[in-house]
């Protein structure tokens, strides 16, 4: 091999020298940075490889001695590095650099390697430290752990070791592979002819060889591979980016709680939850818990009256800290430890509160920062008086407590030490809150709106956050997103680092705490505002975002806006904002009843006093509006109802009568996109800032004609029209007290009143029905069915009278909208007017809001775009879940006889024999927007189970109660009633039956689980060992049998030819005419062997025929010529229990059977015959005549096919001798 480098002075003193400036600057980076690795290694690796080992060791050795002068530690580790150079050196002669896999095992062997003589250097010297901050920490953790000393020192090591020696050996694996590509261009740019020859040219400078084509795919795996690397060995912490963004809680629901609700302060200074799932809220007042139903002051605590914040810690314990007692410590809602003063607390007034990894309880005080311990009681075990007026308080995974005083200060502890800041952290300003993430990082707020990131190792990163003022806390989600609470809102900030604001309404003052509760919704809370919830609704309150109340009349969707008519006219809404123009304008106090889009995607609009307007589009932009009034044909000028008729056409119906009207484009309007319609002159609207041209003053502005109206002149009973239905080439009118008149193509009216079977004859709607055929009819006090046959059934089974109109989905499920909800039903279940309970979305299930009657909604899709009395409110009915995922029940106390005993789903009560009464007054903790049904009974009292709304729960009392066992179940119902979310049992016992303990059978089952883990783990990882051991020498020892047969069958052969000097060879020739006639058969080649070894044993049996008789030069006698047919089975008995071949004795038994049944020794015939004998006996007969034998010479080539031709069929197969010929 080449030099890679010229062996020169002005060639190694330079890269000499780069490489140890390589090496001490890597080193002072790592150092500076605090990074888990040395980087002091890459210029020696780099110079081994270039120059060879004793330049490598060189640089490895002055490495560590220039940088001893500055680091005591750093000089008693120059062998270490003179020895990697040594290593590396040789080992890249060996090629170790190209291949990922070679470069990596070096890695390993040199983390091993260094770890192996580091340590024991640390050890002697050192008291086992590493150096390195991020080795001393593994190695303190090991120990924590009550690992031995050594072995911590080893895993210590390794840890720093193992990511160096892998990252340096991947820097170089990633030079190497890239200096080899640059080479390899370079030359084929050169030598263009021989580029696709010369592949391998060898290089004389610093690679081993170019192998061009072979190592450029490794070479874009190395540079992945090195990636994935870098990003694994890097500290996790992304960019943010504050960018505003759509927020996802559009469709959560606002509840504010002030004192209107039961939080009587009407402020909340902090917000926690305990793992049972209940909430409770600090105040100035005192600490309140919230069930979801009430608010509950905890009085009589005398420590517990001014709450400044609240802290859960693993065990589920609450510390209260207040303004002027201390630090209040709860279990099950009940005062169990006082820290205060007396007790060492620097102050009684705590500000915050937070616990570390090493069970150290930090107390933040107006006075100092307390530690306070409860491992063998609660005391106070260290205090920081300079660290005053902490106001924020964050721990992380390692031990670390950040610290924010009033005026911005930070301070870190660790381990209930103080630790120096971080260089980055300490001249930041305004500093108002810290909090570390999961991953590591550092989130810090300030007094305006500025946010830093920081991570150790990493530079710090700082970003404004543009609408949010005064930075008051963060809140981490389990996906990792974190929430950004301020005194003027709520942001979250998701983690590919995208700021989505949130809708919080006017609830944006001194927004300080948050939390996310079991059920998922979110709670925030403000020292001036109370408490604020957003809960998760599949109803979106349109209205609520801009701002509005309105009671909406209809609703519709026009080239890509939200229209909703109301009694003052049209609201337009377009991505969420309030949109105003010609349109809005000329309708300003105008009531709209109806707004319906045709197939030419114009717009008509219903209105009260000012007839019906149609709409389209100019090829400009501006409005085409045509208006259609009385003097136009229309019966009257107030309308309620707009229906697009099959033929296209527009029916409008009204207080005084139906009219159809011709329904074309406007003159002026654009044609809609393909119809090849031509524009004309029509009145126009123009843009927002333009003027409006009322159209009845330009009689040009035709487009659209009457075509027929209905009224009480033309045979119309009822004129006041409230609703059309186009069904079976007919046109249905629902009246207001006239019941439904039919007008069919010939003109011909009929009517269908409540003598007819109609609930009423009041018809607020008729809905086609796509399911079955017919439609309903929705009328003033019930539901009917008209069939496609015309019969009329009445729906009285349906709970509710009050209903306005009816959605059907293509499933046949549908929703009945009403003055109670909206009812959801099955067209089937309507139809076959049984049941009575339906499921209804009401403000119990999230809608809030009431619809509004005689409303006309748009349905877009599964999407409804429900008219309402404050709004527009939009639902998708294919993804609205009637059920809610999870309840928590609580009922840790019970009454009996006016005294609380406490209760348990797991002991028994027992009861005395003297108890007389017993009170339930079990809890569900539901922060939802649902009122779920709830079923509860008494077991061995109840006949039956009482099932209600939860919100109608009240306390159950139990009075004398016999002796024996009852259990008391609450359970969780859905809608339907017929599936149980949630049930809790608790079991009491009236005179005392006993139970053993829980935790003792749970200690039982974790130990055997343990034992019986690592007892599976050991024998398995065994057994596998073992079985693979066995199975390679069962497959040797397979092999070594199988060739021993092939061996053992040849031998036998030999020997029987060997007996019959005259037949020599003759078996191994049968065996291959066999196997030839065997493949044209399409045996396969497992079975054509076994034939080749039951050929070769088909004469065995001859080896019990006298010589004299099988050598005999003449014919043989009758006598003799017995014997000789006995070989056959004499041969069948030797090869019976021949288990090597599968059906071995077969060729031997048969192969002189004859195919017309005159064969012996068995006189089988035809089909009789094994196939392996049939086959054995031609290719048998073939070799006797083919060859010479004692009585006679081999007969002529041409005797020999005429015999086979001769014989076929009677002696031979005729299919085999065909095969043969």
């Amino acid at each position: 091999m080449k030099p890679r480098v010229k062996n020169s002075p002005p060639f190694i003193i330079p890269l000499t020298l780069f490489a140890l400036l390589l090496n001490v600057g890597g080193r002072v980076l790592a150092d500076t940075l605090s990074l888990p690795v040395w980087l002091d290694s890459l210029g020696t690796f780099l110079l081994a490889y270039a120059a060879g080992p004793v330049c490598g060791a060189f640089v490895g050795f002055t490495n560590n001695l220039l940088y001893g002068i500055f680091v005591d530690q750093q000089s008693v580790y120059c062998i270490v590095g003179a020895l990697l150079g040594v290593l590396v050196g040789c080992l890249s002669k060996k090629h170790v650099f190209d291949t990922e896999f070679s470069t990596m095992t070096l890695g390993m062997g040199l983390a091993i390697f260094s770890t192996a003589i580091a340590v024991i250097i640390n050890t002697l010297l050192y008291e086992g430290k590493t150096g390195n901050l991020w080795g001393d920490q593994v190695m303190l953790f090991a120990m924590d752990l009550g690992l031995p000393r050594f072995l911590s020192y080893i895993l210590g090591q390794f840890c720093v070791e193992f990511l160096d020696k892998l990252l340096t050996a991947e820097i170089v694996f990633l030079l190497v592979k890239m200096h080899r590509l640059l080479r390899a261009e370079t030359h084929r740019m050169q030598h263009p002819s021989s580029a696709q020859t010369d592949t391998h040219a060898e290089d004389s400078s610093f690679t081993h060889v170019s192998a061009e084509k072979q190592h450029q795919p490794h070479s874009h795996r190395a540079l992945l591979s090195c990636g994935l690397l870098l990003f694994l060995l890097t500290p996790a912490l992304l960019p943010i980016r504050a960018s505003a963004a759509e927020s996802p809680y559009s469709r959560y629901i606002q509840t504010v709680y002030q004192s209107d609700a039961g939080l009587l302060p009407g402020e909340a200074n902090d917000l926690a939850q305990t793992k049972d799932g209940r909430l409770f809220i600090g105040t100035y007042a005192g600490l309140y818990k919230y069930d979801g139903e009430k608010f509950t002051c905890l009085q009589d605590i005398p420590s517990v009256k001014a709450v400044n914040c609240l802290y859960v810690d693993e065990e589920g314990r609450l510390f209260v800290g207040t303004n002027d007692g201390g630090v209040t410590i709860f279990i099950n809602e009940q005062p169990i430890n006082v820290v205060d003063t007396p007790s060492g607390l620097p102050s009684n007034v705590v500000k915050s509160i937070v616990c570390d990894t090493d069970g150290n309880y930090y107390i933040g005080t107006s006075q100092g920062l307390a530690i306070v311990r409860l491992q063998s009681g609660v005391k106070v075990v260290t205090c920081f008086s300079d660290i005053k007026n902490v106001i924020s308080l964050s721990a992380d995974a390692s031990g670390q407590v950040i610290a924010i005083t009033e005026r911005g200060e930070l301070f870190l502890l660790k381990h209930g030490e103080a630790v120096p800041l971080p260089s980055a952290l300490q001249q930041l300003p305004h500093i108002k809150v810290a909090q570390f993430l999961s991953d590591g990082r550092l989130l810090l707020g300030t007094t305006g709106s500025e946010l830093y990131s920081y991570s150790a190792g990493r530079a710090l990163s700082s970003y404004q956050l543009n609408g949010l003022e005064s930075i008051n806390a963060f809140y981490e989600t389990e996906n990792h997103d974190f929430f950004v609470l301020s005194d003027s809102g709520v942001a979250a900030l998701s983690a590919d680092g995208t700021l989505q604001k949130i809708d919080t309404g006017d609830f944006t003052s001194s927004i300080d705490h948050m939390l996310i509760d079991y059920q998922g919704d979110l709670w925030f809370s403000s020292s001036r505002l109370g408490l604020l919830e957003l809960s998760p609704s599949p109803f979106d309150e349109l209205f609520s975002h801009i701002g509005r109340s309105e009671v909406v009349n209809t609703t519709a969707r026009w080239q890509g806006q939200l229209l909703a008519g109301t009694d003052e006219g049209l609201l337009q809404l377009s991505d969420g904002a309030l949109v105003e123009d010609a349109l809005t304008e000329l309708l300003t106090g105008v009531r709209i009843r109806c707004l319906r889009v045709d197939r030419h995607d114009a717009l008509w609009i219903a209105t009260t006093e000012r007839g019906v307007y149609r709409v389209g589009r100019n090829a400009d932009g501006s409005y085409a509006i045509r208006q259609f009034t009385e003097a136009d044909g229309l019966p009257g000028m107030r309308f309620r109802h707009l229906l697009e008729l099959s033929n296209g056409r527009m029916a409008v119906a009204g207080d005084y009568g139906v009219a159809v009207l011709e329904n074309t484009a406007p003159a002026g309007q654009a044609p809609a996109e393909g119809t090849g319609r031509t524009p004309a002159t029509a009145a126009t609207a123009t843009s927002a800032t333009g003027t409006v041209k009322h159209p009845a003053d330009d009689a040009a502005s035709s487009g659209s004609c009457m075509v027929a109206a209905f009224d009480a002149r033309n045979g119309l009973s009822t004129e006041k029209s409230l609703c059309l239905l186009e069904y079976q080439d007919a046109l249905y009118i629902g009246s207001d007290g006239g019941g439904i008149t039919r007008i069919g193509l010939d003109g011909m009216m009929t009517r269908l009143t409540k003598a007819e079977g109609l609930s009423s004859d009041v018809i607020l709607r008729m809905v086609e029905d796509p399911i079955e055929g017919g439609f309903f009819v929705v009328s003033s006090n019930g539901l009917s069915y008209i069939t496609k046959d015309g019969e009329i059934r009445n729906l009285d089974r349906f709970p509710y009278s009050n209903n306005y109109d009816l959605v059907i989905r293509q499933d046949g499920s549908c929703w009945i909208l009403s003055s109670a909800g909206i009812y959801i039903a099955t067209v089937q279940n309507l139809l076959q007017n049984e049941r009575t309970d339906y499921p209804l979305i009401n403000t119990k299930r999230g809608f809030r809001d009431a619809l509004v009657a005689n409303a006309w909604m748009c349905q877009e899709g599964d999407t409804l775009y429900l008219c309402c009395g404050t709004g527009v409110v939009t639902v998708d009915m294919s993804t609205y879940d009637l059920s809610t995922t999870s309840y928590r029940m609580l009922m840790n106390t019970v009454m009996v006889d006016g005294k609380a005993m406490e209760i348990d789903r797991v002991d028994a009560l027992a009861l005395s024999a003297e108890s007389r009464q017993i009170t339930f007054a079990p809890e569900v903790l539901n922060y939802s927007l649902n009122d779920p049904f709830v079923r509860v009974q008494l077991h061995g009292y109840d006949p039956s189970p009482l099932v209600c709304r939860l919100s109608e729960l009240l306390p159950l009392t139990y009075t004398n109660l016999k002796q024996g066992s009852y259990v008391f179940e609450l359970s969780i119902l859905d809608d339907l009633q017929d599936s149980v979310i949630e049930s809790s049992k608790y079991t009491i016992t009236k005179e005392g039956e006993l139970y053993q303990h829980w935790w003792f059978k749970l200690y039982l089952y974790l130990i055997g689980a343990l034992v019986l883990m690592w007892l599976t783990w050991f024998f398995t990882r065994t057994h596998i060992q073992q079985m693979l051991l066995k199975q390679k020498l069962e497959l040797e020892y397979a092999k070594k049998q199988l060739q021993m047969s092939d061996e053992t069958i040849l031998s036998i052969a030999h020997a029987v030819d060997a007996k019959d000097s005259n037949t020599s060879q003759h078996s191994f020739r049968v065996s291959e005419y066999a196997v030839a006639i065997a493949r044209r058969l399409g045996y396969s080649a497992e079975r054509c062997e076994e034939l080749r070894k039951i050929a070769l044993l088909h004469d065995i049996g001859k080896i019990g025929i006298p010589d004299a008789i099988l050598n005999k030069p003449g014919k043989l006698t009758d006598e003799e010529y017995a014997i000789m047919k006995t070989h056959v089975l004499r041969g069948g008995e030797i090869l019976k229990d021949f288990t090597l071949i599968k059906n071995a004795s077969v060729g031997a038994l048969y192969h002189h059977e004859r195919y017309d049944g005159k064969g012996y020794c068995h006189g089988l015939k035809g089909e009789e015959i094994p196939l392996d004998a049939r086959i054995i006996g031609i290719a048998d007969a073939f070799d006797a005549m083919t060859a010479n034998r004692v009585y006679r010479k081999q007969l002529d080539f041409d005797v020999v096919l005429a015999e086979l031709r001769r014989c076929r069929g009677t002696q031979f197969d005729p299919k085999l001798t065909d095969i043969l010929l």
